[in-house]
């Protein structure tokens, strides 16, 4: 079993630690350097299968702003540019509002990409 090291640092509450993550096989053995719980869970989640939440704007023929939108949950980081692709593809219909669904299950991954504001 061959086990390899990892720092990285937590963004999951403000303290921002540096945690030392030791791996072996694929698989999270240790972590070291939390100051709370969240660490351990953060640590283990972007070591394994990290994931983030995705944010863009759609351009709206003749109208200003353009529409903002935002998966409603993270999504593999693998899948970000195939994400993002889909949204520059999406040509949504007005009136639009905050939470309306603009791409349905994005990229297969089982995430809507949602409006985070109003267009009318």
């Amino acid at each position: 079993m061959t086990t390899t090291k990892r720092e990285i640092t937590c963004i999951s509450c403000p303290l921002g630690c540096s945690l030392e993550v030791s791996l072996a096989d694929g698989q999270v053995v240790a972590v070291t350097g939390n100051e709370c719980p969240r660490g351990l869970s953060y640590a283990r989640q972007e070591c394994v299968h990290p994931e983030r939440m995705v944010t863009a704007l759609i351009p709206i023929p003749g109208r200003t702003p353009p529409l903002s939108v935002r998966t409603e949950r993270p999504i593999p980081k693998d899948r970000i540019m195939d994400c993002l692709c889909a949204i520059a593809a999406a040509r949504p219909t007005l009136p639009i509002r905050i939470g309306d669904v603009i791409i349905p299950d994005v990229v297969g991954v089982g995430v809507d990409v949602i409006a985070t504001r109003d267009l009318l």
